[in-house]
């Protein structure tokens, strides 16, 4: 279902961005354990681990950065979808679970319905509903 892949864009990419945000924290560590002389390769060329460390986490920074701008604008998209689905009450179940993250058991908890009936007929009645939007307004961006 188109509707679906849609919607889990976001997710997906949150989740690439914290797995990044991991990398720069364990990248960071290293460098503050690493001696800021100069050292010499095994080759007798000076090494200078500190730098080459410093240059990775920027690098991966400009990456989390061009991330986070495509998060961002997905988001909205997402968001703009969701807003147009007539139905509040499935609006409001698609936002929390494919913007918050929300399980589909506490989403059917807050929102007072069976998880079985939150999953089994609320979310394809949703999931219809956004691919209706989708192919009315032909967003083709993922």
């Amino acid at each position: 279902m188109i509707a679906k892949e849609f919607l889990n864009r976001y997710r997906h990419i949150n989740n690439y961005i914290d797995c990044k945000l991991e990398e720069v924290a364990w990248l960071r560590a290293l460098a503050t354990r690493l001696s800021p002389t100069a050292m010499f390769d095994k080759n007798g060329n000076v090494s200078d681990k500190v730098g080459r460390a410093a240059a990775k986490i920027v690098d991966l920074e400009r990456v989390v950065d061009k991330q986070v701008d495509e998060l961002v604008e997905i988001r909205s998209e997402i968001m703009r979808t969701i807003s147009s689905v007539p139905d509040i009450e499935i609006r409001t179940m698609l936002e929390y679970r494919y913007i918050n993250g929300w399980s589909w058991q506490k989403i059917a908890t807050k929102m007072n319905y069976t998880r079985d009936h939150l999953t089994g007929y609320l979310h394809r009645k949703a999931l219809r509903m956004v691919d209706e939007i989708i192919n009315k307004n032909d967003v083709n961006t993922f």
